[in-house]
């Protein structure tokens, strides 16, 4: 399965907007926007699929105007084909193929009023939402488990049978049980009539337990040869090597305690004991996780509350943001995994909770992302993790996710030029026969223009006019005004130019020839600057903030394009104005 596309009508600061995203399950998938896009518009969007239908509260329509319909598409690949699944403000069919999930801010503005002398004083602080893991809890159910009823009941040897009630409940016992051999079928007359046949040959020895229990081990082997449902049940229990219970013939006791204790209940009441016994074993785990990864001097615990389970946090000034932020995401993260389902496909969207997070924390977010997405391969699960951010892994390296298992998908689009020669160009860095080339004529300032070395590009097969520094300078100005006139541009193109206007005006500063050769020689952009400054150079503060573009890297393995990367910074209002500047008197 794929999620080819998304689409999105008319919902709060959205009125269209489609993404050809591609989507693999099972992979991280980072959707980049700036500031002011509409990446919460989008969560917002999303948060509404799992409704029967789509029934916009009043701040989530577009433009305040009801009478607009909000609708969703999803185009989805799959063996059978490609369809196309819809919500509007009628019906969801989205909801029947995908559980979809949001993970978001909850802080919230409170305030209280009080009065004092005659005199109301208003009080403002911030509020972190609590966290509801689960909206109800299982009632607490047992098995019905008398010793003495079952060995009486066993038969005349009824003696072998030891105490079990303690490892009844062990963490994932009964699911295993219940998921790999059936309740239906351990409550079926065939079923139980085979176990019988053992039992009533235990019945017929004579002796004390422990010659009893002998036998058994030596006969236990054949019997359970004959029948491979009932040889699946005993070795379940065997595996677990329970104290007292760690021979095979002691596991067969075992499992007809359990053949016995299921067929007193009925399939509802034993699946409501499953479920107690998996509450009580996630509420502990719920809660030593958030004691784990609690930095904070408060308690943070999942407690019952009005039937349900329920995270209170401190209020939010109590707290740092750093640590408000990584609790929010654990305890929302916990919810999501509470209701994951095996053979199920399911979407998780994450709207900028790791934004601001130190470098500690957010390795912590990517470890727990990692392991969820790892988890839901376990359990058959079409997992579709979507980080909405507006940091560019590409540029601020702030991820580290293995690269194949990573998605980057930039939501605007950029009216800007097919790259592919200058990208070329790139790929071709470290081709010895025009590296050095490249590198003093090409990727930086030098004040001669008059190196040629067309027959060099067209043997790489890169445009031969290119070869003469001065065309290749002509090409590459050409696009910052296209750039600055805000027709299509090529943002690769700009990334040089800046380069070399930024270096040529700091080098015609310098007037030691010594203290150029020197500027000359000095490796990238960055440093150039530096020892210009360190020989008594002004230089102004926008030459560094415009690293942001010049000191993308221009090392690029061959086939990885970082267009999209640079437009998004370059789209920028600022950032362009910046470059506006800068070239105001060459262009």
């Amino acid at each position: 399965m794929k999620i080819k596309s998304v689409e999105i009508l008319n919902i709060k600061g959205i009125s269209s907007f489609k993404t050809e995203c591609n989507l693999t399950p099972n992979k991280i998938n980072i959707f980049v926007a700036p500031n002011g896009f509409g990446k919460t518009s989008l969560s917002k969007a999303f948060g509404y699929l799992s409704n029967s239908k789509i029934n916009l509260a009043e701040n989530d329509t577009h433009n305040n105007d009801r009478a607009l319909i909000p609708q969703i598409k999803i185009e989805v690949e799959e063996t059978t084909g490609i369809s196309i699944l819809s919500a509007d403000n009628t019906n969801n069919d989205i909801k029947g193929r995908f559980n979809v999930s949001v993970i978001n801010s909850q802080l919230k503005p409170s305030g209280t009023n009080q009065r004092y002398m005659g005199r109301s004083i208003n009080k403002h602080f911030i509020d972190i939402e609590p966290t509801i893991l689960l909206n109800t809890i299982p009632t607490k159910e047992k098995l019905d488990y008398k010793i003495t009823n079952i060995r009486r009941d066993f038969g005349n040897n009824g003696k072998v049978l030891v105490n079990i009630e303690n490892f009844l409940y062990t963490r994932n016992l009964l699911n295993r049980i219940i998921s790999e051999v059936g309740i239906g079928k351990i409550k079926s007359s065939p079923f139980r009539n085979k176990v019988k046949t053992f039992v009533d040959e235990i019945n017929k020895q004579s002796g004390i337990a422990n010659i009893i229990n002998n036998w058994i081990e030596q006969n236990v082997g054949n019997f359970l040869n004959q029948y491979s449902e009932i040889k699946n049940l005993v070795e379940i229990i065997h595996s677990y090597r329970f104290e007292n219970n760690d021979t095979l013939g002691k596991s067969f006791l075992f499992a007809w305690q359990i053949v016995y204790l299921f067929n007193k209940k009925t399939e509802a009441q034993i699946r409501k004991i499953c479920n107690s016994g998996n509450y009580e074993y996630f509420l502990e785990d719920t809660n030593n996780f958030l004691s784990d990864c609690n930095t904070t001097r408060f308690e943070i615990k999942a407690r019952e509350e009005k039937g349900k389970l329920v995270v209170h946090y401190p209020k939010a000034h109590e707290i740092s943001n750093g640590q408000r932020d990584i609790l929010n995401f654990l305890a929302l993260l916990l919810k999501f995994r509470a209701n994951l389902r095996e053979n199920t496909n399911q979407i998780l969207i994450i709207d900028e909770v790791f934004d601001y997070l130190d470098d500690a924390n957010l390795t912590a977010f990517q470890y727990f992302i990692t392991n969820l997405v790892d988890e839901a391969k376990d359990k058959n699960i079409n997992l579709f993790p979507i980080l909405l951010t507006h940091l560019d892994p590409n540029f601020f390296n702030h991820f580290c996710f293995n690269e194949k298992k990573l998605q980057i998908h930039y939501l605007k689009e950029h009216d800007v030029k097919n790259t592919q020669n200058l990208h070329k160009l790139i790929y071709q860095r470290e081709n010895p026969s025009i590296k050095d080339n490249l590198d003093t004529y090409f990727f930086h300032f030098h004040p001669d223009n008059t190196i040629n070395i067309e027959n060099d590009f067209y043997n790489l097969g890169l445009p031969k006019e290119w070869g003469k520094v001065k065309k290749f300078h002509k090409k590459i100005f050409r696009e910052v005004e296209e750039y600055l006139d805000d027709k299509p541009y090529d943002p690769l193109a700009i990334c040089f130019a800046l380069r070399k206007v930024i270096e040529m005006k700091v080098y015609n500063q310098i007037t030691d020839n010594k203290q150029k050769n020197q500027f000359l020689d000095t490796h990238k952009t960055k440093e150039k600057l530096n020892y210009a400054y360190s020989i008594g150079i002004d230089i102004p503060e926008t030459y560094y903030l415009l690293g942001l573009i010049y000191n993308t890297s221009l090392h690029l393995k061959q086939g990885q394009d970082i267009t999209k990367s640079l437009a998004m910074k370059l789209d920028n209002l600022t950032i362009k104005n910046m470059v506006k500047e800068i070239y105001s008197y060459i262009l």
